[in-house]
């Protein structure tokens, strides 16, 4: 490579590394396609990395097959995977970090590219093979541990000698019986023997997720509803038959609650459902949980169903009510709001549909959507949703809900919280007035 980069006149050459340097990609192109054939892998390479920096991950992945095998080192394999990777094609895309890594056995890039590759596809054991490889030259890496830690939520893993590991088997350990009444007393229980076993380690895991998740086979695609929205103010067709049914709690206790009697839920079709914080400024609510329905009347039933077991578990709720899709819809649909009559063809134009498939081809949606699995999460309690919730205790003393003291007398650390989560609660406090 050496040898053929200093063929190169350096006239020409500087010129195109600046070009990339200060990410005038294109002045760059114009450059590159001035220089003659007489360098191929070079150019191919330079173009190759050009289109990765484009994200067009079609022209990136052709340029770099175009070179010769001998001249793709672990940085391009990587690259070339990255690029698979991005057009959905994710046993292909191990393959070139595989053998990136057999290049570059502590090339960590390869690694985190692999570990996620081999997360979407189900392949759970493969990941924490790889993650706990990684954590042999990083041990301090807290984007591998919570990689980890996110794996949890769908799989019960074998028995390694790993601290992160048996923290989890242990605290799975501790699930609240499904027939017992869900009282403080209990949870004041669970959350003090799981601080235990944290401390029993000694190790330090900084979690920053707010919300605990409770999933089924179904993939609402809510990333690629929110991009379509962000981007063109358009709701997707999808979201019209979105229905949730929404809980919203007046302190932290009960909303622990909520999420001990989600994990015992017993519905037909196993609806999707979550617990969280509210971190966004302008919304209402600071504890709430959800169950979606894909009907009025499914959202209907769900409604009764919870209504009448949250009187019988003692939970005491603020407010249930049926609200369609999300609420950031509303305030450049108001009428998406309402919920009574179908308003599908009143609020969706015929334009949208073009919009939807333009950016579903330019995104790879379809594509990305093959070979990713989409497993039902474990309903048993764990080392995720005990982090979770000690972020909801947080969020509880910073906004001065002292019912979190029943049930916790151990220290909060605001560090275990990510710079983007500390900003939200910090901008929310200063908006709502707390009731509490």
């Amino acid at each position: 490579m050496k040898k053929n980069m200093n063929n190169f006149s350096k006239e020409l050459f500087i010129p195109i590394i600046d070009k990339i340097k200060f990410k005038k990609f294109d002045e760059a192109l114009i450059l590159l396609n001035k220089l003659s054939d007489q360098n191929p892998n070079v150019i191919n390479k330079l173009k190759g990395s050009i289109y990765l920096s484009k994200k067009d991950w079609e022209k990136s992945l052709f340029y770099y097959q175009k070179m010769s095998d001998d001249e793709k080192d672990f940085k391009i394999l990587n690259n070339m995977g990255f690029a698979l990777f991005k057009l959905g094609k994710f046993s292909e895309a191990s393959i070139k970090f595989k053998k990136s890594l057999n290049y570059n056995d502590k090339f960590i890039a390869a690694y985190e590219n692999l570990i996620v590759a081999y997360k979407l596809t189900g392949d759970y054991e493969l990941s924490i093979k790889y993650i706990l490889l990684v954590m042999n030259l990083m041990p301090t890496n807290q984007k591998l541990r919570n990689s980890l830690i996110d794996i949890f939520n769908y799989h019960k893993p074998k028995i390694y000698e790993n601290s992160i590991i048996n923290i989890n088997h242990q605290i799975n350990n501790l699930n609240i019986k499904a027939n017992i009444l869900i009282q403080n007393s209990s949870i004041c229980n669970i959350l003090e023997k799981s601080e235990e076993i944290l401390r029993k380690y000694n190790t330090n895991l900084n979690y920053p997720e707010t919300q605990i998740y409770r999933k089924n086979e179904l993939n609402l695609n809510c990333d690629r509803h929110f991009s379509i929205f962000n981007k063109y103010e358009v709701i997707p067709k999808f979201c019209f038959s979105c229905y949730k049914v929404q809980i919203t709690l007046d302190n932290v206790l009960e909303l622990i609650k909520l999420y001990f009697y989600f994990n015992k839920i017993n519905l037909k079709k196993n609806n999707i459902r979550k617990c969280m914080i509210e971190l966004r400024e302008n919304v209402s609510g600071n504890y709430k949980g959800y169950l979606y329905a894909n009907s009025i009347d499914e959202a209907n039933n769900i409604k009764k169903i919870v209504q009448n077991d949250l009187i019988n578990e003692k939970i005491n709720l603020n407010k249930i009510e049926i609200k369609h899709g999300c609420t950031e819809y509303y305030n450049k649909y108001e009428l998406f709001n309402n919920i009574n009559e179908d308003i599908t063809n009143k609020v969706y134009k015929r334009e949208w549909t073009d919009i939807e498939k333009k950016f579903d081809q330019e995104n790879f949606i379809k594509e990305n959507n093959k070979e990713k699995i989409y497993n039902n999460t474990l309903n048993k309690y764990n080392l995720p949703d005990f982090l979770i919730i000690k972020n909801w205790l947080l969020y509880a003393k910073l906004i001065n809900d002292d019912s979190y003291k029943k049930i916790f007398k151990f220290d909060l650390n605001i560090n275990n919280l990510s710079e983007i989560e500390k900003q939200k609660i910090s901008s929310r406090i200063k908006k709502v007035k707390s009731i509490f």
